[in-house]
């Protein structure tokens, strides 16, 4: 390896410079391996080979003889070509299947976090062990010395207690004797009292003096008690005891505001605070109901709001339909008035327009002269008679070139009016039947329109009060709001509903964005205030809790319960239905401990099937 400019040794002086801008601290190496190395790895260099290839510093590789990189290039074969490129496509697939390195960055952070609480939770571990350790170590040293002690004492113990039996013998035969020596000194008493023996007749009037203390008890507090109706009773009839005793009060009051004063002080103050908790507790209160108040108010403001929007914004559609279709008939009319004047047709016209309070540009037209049939004619029909007419007015007039002049035309007439007239009756017969038939339809459309406009305003008024139901807490006891709103009242079949749900102390957003509990819980809302319209005998739901909380579990399981056939004799509400069975597949306690009923399916193995458990609850239920 050598610098290029070295190896260059005879040129002209006069071009010294020239070559240095040239070749510069190009170096010359023998093979490709090493100008790859020297190139491309650590400081970059420009290196040219023996061959002829030049490597620059930005990574670029040139030139080279036949010999050198065309030779090695036939050394690939095209198996090992398309082995390398199946590698390459199986490399790619892989790296589409790990993600993006974005994603690995949020993967491998949450791994840390896991991988963090991990470590701290085992170094908690760890050093709760070595306390558990430590006192493990110090519960078996009090252990032995406990054992030790035992061994001690258990000697002395034994002396004692035989020590204890003896003298509870010698105690024995003692009380023995004094019992015998009392018995002969007490027997002709205890003879003519009519006892055994003086313990008995001392047993007898102890358990005497006990009964008789237990009814002068009664008795004096029954007295005390009617002395204190007595007492009330006279100071409720007679005045002039209580104003003795009310002036016998305020001496005692007065005797004792010398003794009782920081009593009396600490009984204000503690009066005054009270009496300014309560004050605020009220004001709280209050606080808390204008506001309750002013949050319904905003949300009927916001329906009000919205219906206003959908009514509007229909309102617009109809207006810009109408307009267009009045455009389009006044330009047929401008064409009919130019087709008349052309074809030198009077039209009848009214003189003055100012009669007829119109504001459309160009002649008002009489239409007094028509006949009733032409003016209950629909667009539709009027089109199809214009061209009816035309083709005829076209077989005529060409009929008329191509034949020479009738001399039965009047008869011919006279047969074409009758079959005219008759024409004219059967289109009678038939726009009458076609007038009855879109009557009739009509009839069923608002049938249909009126049928789902009670169900759809049932449902609607009825399901922000099953929503509230669903996400009310203690937190929050106005619960959510969920609202039912149609995109065109007047056609609703043509268009959707929109469905609305807000869930406490969230903004609005639309249902797509919405979690999955949050979901659950408008689409279980949406179903049961549906059935409260309907009522179904029972309902079948498969693991609705999936995507809920423990406490929304408990909101939804209550509210199932209270909508049962045992809850709704309880609990009954004109606007929630009747009550209804429920048949629920869960997985979480805190929903089925509130059922009636558990069934169990579990494998069989004997019998090879399955079989099912039951378990009545109702016998458990708590009281």
């Amino acid at each position: 390896m050598k610098f290029l400019l070295v190896l260059i040794n005879f040129f002209d002086p006069s071009l010294e410079k020239a070559i240095l801008f040239a070749v510069g601290n190009t170096l010359v190496c023998e093979d490709l391996e090493e100008a790859k190395i020297l190139s491309w790895s650590g400081e970059r260099f420009k290196v040219v080979t023996v061959d002829g290839i030049l490597l620059t510093k930005s990574g670029t590789m040139t030139g080279g003889t036949s010999g050198g990189m065309e030779a090695r290039s036939k050394q690939w074969d095209d198996k090992i070509l398309e082995g390398f490129v199946k590698k390459k496509e199986e490399y790619e697939s892989e790296l589409e299947g790990i993600g993006s390195i974005r994603d690995m960055h949020v993967k491998e952070s949450e791994t840390e976090g896991k991988k963090s609480g991990l470590e701290k939770k085992i170094q908690y571990a760890e050093i709760e062990k070595k306390s558990i350790e430590d006192k493990l170590s110090n519960f078996s040293r009090e252990k032995g010395t406990i054992k030790e002690e035992i061994k001690r004492i258990s000697p002395e113990l034994k002396k004692l207690r035989d020590a204890v039996e003896k003298r509870n013998k010698e105690l024995h035969t003692l009380e023995k004797r004094i019992n015998e020596i009392t018995d002969r000194i007490y027997k002709e008493f205890s003879k003519s009292v009519g006892v055994a023996n003086i313990r008995e007749y001392e047993e007898n009037r102890l358990k005497d003096a006990q009964s008789l203390a237990e009814e002068r008890l009664k008795l004096s507090s029954q007295l005390s008690k009617l002395k204190y109706q007595l007492e009330y009773e006279q100071n409720r009839d007679m005045s002039s005891r209580i104003q003795e005793l009310e002036s016998f009060v305020s001496a005692l009051e007065i005797d004792l505001k010398g003794v009782h004063t920081k009593e009396a002080e600490a009984k204000l103050a503690a009066e005054k605070v009270t009496e300014e908790i309560n004050q605020l507790k009220d004001e709280v209160k209050e606080w808390k109901s204008e506001a309750e108040d002013r949050e319904k108010e905003i949300q009927e403001w916001k329906k009000k709001a919205s219906a206003a929007t959908t009514s509007l914004a229909k309102l617009n559609r109809l207006i810009s339909s109408k307009e267009a279709q009045i455009e389009q008939l006044i330009g047929q009319k401008q064409e009919i008035v130019e087709k008349c004047e052309l074809e030198q047709i009077s039209l009848p016209i009214i003189p003055d327009p100012m009669d007829t309070d119109t504001s459309t540009p160009g002649p008002v037209f009489d239409f007094d002269k028509l006949s009733r049939t032409l003016k209950d004619r629909r667009q539709s029909d009027r089109d199809k008679i214009e061209v009816d007419f035309k083709q005829k007015m076209d077989a005529l007039i060409s009929e008329i070139e191509r034949t020479a002049p009738n001399l039965k035309a009047l008869d011919q007439y006279e047969a074409l009016l009758g079959k005219e007239r008759a024409v004219t009756e059967e289109f009678e017969a038939v726009r009458k039947e076609e007038k009855e038939k879109a009557d009739r339809f009509n009839e069923v459309k608002q049938k249909r329109y009126d049928l789902f406009m009670d169900a759809f305003n049932h449902i609607a008024g009825n399901i922000d009060k099953i929503y509230k139901q669903l996400t009310k807490s203690n937190t929050h006891p106005l619960g959510g709001t969920a609202y039912l709103n149609l995109e065109n009242e007047d056609d609703p079949f043509l268009h959707g509903m929109k469905y609305t749900a807000m869930p406490p102390t969230k903004r609005f957003r639309d249902m797509e964005q919405l979690s999955g509990g949050e979901k659950t819980v408008a689409a279980l809302a949406l179903l049961f205030s549906i059935h409260s319209y309907r009522p179904s005998p029972f309902f079948i739901l498969d693991e609705v809790d999936a995507a809920l909380d423990n406490l929304n579990v408990a909101k939804v399981a209550g509210f199932i319960r209270s909508r049962s056939c045992e809850g709704a004799r309880t609990n009954q509400d004109a606007d929630a239905g009747s009550g209804f069975q429920s048949i629920v597949i869960s997985l979480k306690d805190s929903f089925y401990d509130k059922a009636e009923a558990l069934v169990g399916v579990y494998r069989d193995s004997e019998r090879g099937c399955s079989s099912t458990l039951s378990f009545d609850l109702l016998k458990y239920r708590e009281s």
